[in-house]
């Protein structure tokens, strides 16, 4: 905003002064046609925009001074706090006089810092309705919630008022065009003998063309119209009358000389400069004086063309002048002139030698003089000393103009649409970690119970027995396959983990998300969305979300992937919460969103949305050759440590719309230092000047993980480790360090893009089975009625009670086993389902390198338990044929025990009663025939 009305009134200035120097140079110019080009360049400087700006320090800026705002120290509960009258706009977020009377009491008092108290996202607050159902407002009220979201200062007001008069100066113009448009219905072709004579009279001065001559009935002075269509000569029929041919002659020549002269198109300029500077009387002086002008060069083209009838053509002006009795008011429209310039005209036409032409050195000196001033736009600067005083620590921003200022910036955009990938990379420092967490998992396994306590306590046999034989045990074997080189290379390579398209309008929101990931860019825009069968044609491979307050209810989701229609293809309901992959990234400029989710605690919103009572500004300082601006927020002291505080820090940089380059959070101790190191910081790699505002286009997001501690950076076989391992209620203070990093990539970004209501609304197609998440019931696009309920699974055994019997068709081996036969040892039941599924003869490389993966899991998982008295049982869907279990044996390398289910309902019997309709991967059996442990992978 501040730089637009910098540029509007340098072009002004600068066109005034020119205007002035034109009037001081007059006396001594001559050629009128040099003047009117100069006066031409008035008009043109003022809507051109400038490519040169330099900064001159004639102008001061003046600063505000606001308070440095000491460290708060709230009590807890302290965000809860609110006046009715920021409560009230919480709710609404449609006063616009509030928002107008707080910008307007800006200007001139220090703002309250309490005034916008709205308690955010993981703050204490009141409990609310999990769904708040509202309906769309008006446009009006759209309208007003677009200006209630704008800082309103002087500049903005007054530029409203300029916008206001613009835009009745082009209706007033409008109005009076169209109106003598319809006047000139009535016209009527001249006679064939006049347009002969026009055309002649063209050829004379150079025209290779000449305008049609119309005739009309009515008082009018004679004049070439033009409008926004060809041009044309009206002349009055009953002043033609009055004429004789000389006069005739020497009026068709004026009206010629005009069109000669490209007239009609400087009132069309006058027209748009009229408009955009209707304030400006230097704008209304200028016209004047260049329709004056105009007259004196045509009366120079009528005189040279015609020298021997100087008398006959000032008798047609003063017949013309005479036939008009009063001035017209129509746009766009060229005259013969008004009665206060007649008798100078006459004087020039009968005495003196008028001259119409340029010679080459005045037209070289004219577009040198045009390149200099059209592209110079001196901007206003800031002396030097001002500057110093600015950088004083009383001279910092306020909390609240830094807040509104970050709002602002963003939420000029809206709506908004981009598309923007995510791409994640480990370190070292991961690799060490995990390295560190699978030794003393290790040492764990191999203690004995009585050495490793939890809080102080020695593990009971059975938690002992559930942690030591099956989690920890898991997660062993999950580090080990994360440590191999293989994986280690591709966790320090940087991968995408998502890309989506997403936009909003503040309100509601359509985003798009590829179920395949490439590295290369994945094109989500494959056509529209309805009518709805497109979704089957286009979108088999994407998701798509929805939420609209025009949907009933607002979430609507499609993910078909598969043509099954007995499988949903989509699902409708009223909580984002469902949907564990949704979070929105894009940094906003909103304090909550308005479809059920919550700000991410790690987002550059986040850290500067929330109530301004508990941030405080703490100074200035120079990062990358910019002078930023710190700012802290303090939250509540943490529950199990209240000597500790969630801190964010920001460092903002004014000159880009208050955007934060640098964000840090991490807790502290009373001294305000890290207490544990950061938990996580943000970096602004890449900012963009979009549409007058200022976006962050890449954004680094690094997270930090523990260090190794010293002692065991010596040797990795001190009794450090065990004392880590075995003791865990003292874990000794490790250090932080950073560890995983992801970098959020706008790819595109579409500011004030709108949407259309059908990809709002994310029609179904027909006989598309979609879940219902409100009631729990399945539905079929176009049918009211829900589909039958699957019916109730049998009763699965519970965790610690006795393993049921295997109800199995066959075992492969041709014996008859129960678990009664394996009494005494560990058995662990494996259902196999995915691995029967793929031809191992004919794997693709991507299918045959996730078998692979699956082989070596279980080979190692055989190698390590075989001398341990545990027995494998492999558990395969009914149906299965014999001969695939064998491929899949032979293929892996090694075999054991297996059976194939008994078919029961859907599903197979074993499995069934053991977790239900869902096939378990894992189940674990002591050896006194009891379920201890919770199915999972190994």
């Amino acid at each position: 905003m501040d730089l637009l009305w910098k540029l509007l009134i340098s072009n002004a200035m600068i066109a005034g002064c020119l205007f002035v120097m034109v009037l001081l140079v007059r006396r001594w110019m001559k050629n009128p046609a040099v003047l009117h080009l100069l006066l031409l360049l008035v008009l043109i400087k003022l809507i051109t925009p400038a490519v040169w700006y330099p900064r001159i320090d004639l102008l001061t800026a003046k600063t505000k001074t606001a308070p440095n705002h000491p460290a708060i120290a709230s009590p807890q509960g302290a965000e809860t706090e609110s006046t009715p009258e920021s409560q009230a706009a919480a709710k609404s977020g449609l006063s616009s006089f509030a928002a107008l009377r707080k910008g307007l009491r800006k200007t001139t008092t220090a703002a309250d810092p309490t005034s916008e108290d709205i308690p955010s996202p993981g703050m204490t607050k009141q409990p609310s309705p999990m769904v708040e159902s509202f309906t769309e407002p008006a446009w009006s009220a759209r309208l007003t919630s677009y200006f209630a979201g704008l800082e309103w200062t002087w500049s903005s007001l007054l530029l409203l008022i300029w916008g206001t008069g613009t835009m009745v100066c082009f209706f007033v113009g409008a109005v009076r065009i169209i109106c003598f448009q319809r006047l000139l219905k009535q016209a009527q072709p001249a006679p064939a003998e006049l347009q002969q004579r026009a055309r002649t009279l063209g050829t004379q001065i150079g025209l290779k063309s000449v305008p049609q001559v119309d005739l009309i009935s009515g008082a009018i002075s004679p004049l070439l119209w033009a409008g926004f269509s060809r041009a044309r000569i009206i002349l009055p029929a009953q002043l033609l009358q009055e004429l004789n041919d000389a006069e005739v002659e020497t009026l068709l020549l004026h009206e010629l000389a005009h069109y000669r002269r490209g007239d009609h198109w400087v009132r069309l300029l006058e027209l748009l400069t009229t408009g955009l500077y209707w304030w400006y009387p230097v704008v209304w002086w200028v016209r004047r004086e260049i329709r004056v002008i105009e007259e004196t060069c045509c009366d120079a083209w009528v005189i040279q063309a015609v020298p021997d009838k100087r008398r006959a053509y000032a008798e047609v002006l003063v017949k013309a002048t005479g036939f008009v009795s009063e001035a017209q008011r129509i746009p766009a429209a060229t005259g013969m002139g008004t009665q206060r310039m007649l008798e100078q005209r006459l004087t020039s036409i009968m005495c003196d030698s008028l001259k119409h032409r340029i010679s080459r050195r005045g037209k070289f000196l004219l577009v040198t003089v045009a390149l200099l001033l059209l592209s110079l736009a001196p901007l206003p600067g800031t002396s030097q000393a001002e500057t110093k005083v600015a950088e004083k620590p009383n001279q910092l921003p306020s909390v609240e103009e830094i807040l509104g200022g970050y709002r602002n910036n963003l939420q000029r955009l809206l709506p908004l649409g981009m598309t923007y990938r995510i791409m994640a990379q480990e370190n070292m420092n991961c690799i060490t970690r995990d390295r560190l967490i699978l030794e003393a998992l290790r040492n764990i396994q191999k203690a004995d119970r009585s050495e490793i306590k939890i809080d102080g306590k020695i593990m009971s046999e059975d938690e002992y027995q559930m942690r030591v034989t099956y989690s920890y045990s898991s997660q062993e074997m999950f580090l080990d396959s994360q440590l191999t080189p293989e994986v280690v290379q591709k966790r320090l390579s940087e991968t995408v983990v998502d890309q989506r398209y997403f936009w909003t309008d503040g309100r509601s929101f359509h985003q798009r998300r590829p179920y395949q990931l490439q590295q290369k860019n994945t094109t989500l825009e494959q056509g529209p969305v309805w009518p709805a069968e497109n979704l089957n044609q286009h979108y088999d491979a994407i998701e798509l979300i929805s939420w609209s307050n025009q949907n009933q209810p607002p979430l609507r989701r499609w993910y078909g992937r598969k043509k099954n229609h007995q499988i949903p293809q989509g699902e409708i309901g009223n909580d984002l919460k469902q949907i564990h992959n949704l979070k929105t990234t894009a940094p906003l400029g909103l304090k909550q969103y308005h479809w059920a989710e919550e700000l991410s605690e790690y987002s550059l919103d986040a850290c500067l949305t929330k109530p301004p009572h508990r941030y405080r500004v703490v100074g200035r300082e120079n990062r990358d050759g910019k002078a930023l601006i710190l700012v802290e927020y303090l939250n509540k002291p943490h529950e199990q440590s209240p000597e500790k505080r969630w801190r964010t820090r920001a460092w903002v940089d004014p000159a880009q719309g208050y955007l934060p380059l640098r964000i840090e959070w991490g807790y502290v101790d009373q001294e305000n230092q890290l207490a544990w190191g950061l938990s996580q910081h943000a970096e602004v790699l890449q900012v963009k000047q979009v549409d007058g505002s200022f976006y962050p286009t890449r954004i680094r997001f690094q997270e930090y993980t523990t260090g190794t501690p010293k002692k065991q950076e010596q040797s990795s076989q001190t009794n450090e480790i065990k004392i880590f391992t075995k003791n865990l209620e003292n874990l000794p203070a490790v250090p932080t360090v950073p560890g995983r990093s992801t970098t959020w990539d706008v790819l595109d970004i579409h500011p004030h893009q709108q949407i259309g209501p059908e990809t709002l609304a994310l029609r179904f197609p027909e006989e598309t089975v979609y879940d219902n998440k409100i009631d729990g019931r399945t539905y079929t696009t176009g049918t009211e009625q829900p589909l039958p309920e699957d019916p109730e699974p049998p009763e699965m055994v519970h965790l610690f009670s006795q393993a049921p019997p295997l109800q199995v068709t066959e075992w492969l081996d041709g014996n008859t086993h129960q678990l009664k036969d394996f009494e005494g040892k560990v058995v662990v039941l494996l259902f196999l389902e995915d691995v029967l599924n793929y031809d191992f003869s004919g794997m693709s490389p991507e299918m045959e390198k996730y078998v692979g993966e699956i082989k070596k899991m279980l080979l190692r998982l055989h190698q390590k338990y075989a001398d341990k008295e545990i027995i494998f049982l492999e558990i395969y869907p009914p149906g299965t044929s014999k001969v695939k279990i064998r491929e899949f044996h032979q293929n892996r390398g090694f075999k054991t025990l297996a059976a194939i289910d008994q078919r029961q309902a859907e599903g197979g019997a074993t499995n069934q009663k053991y977790h239900g309709i869902h096939v378990a991967p894992t189940f674990f059996i002591e050896p006194q025939g009891t379920r201890r442990l919770q199915p999972g992978n190994i």
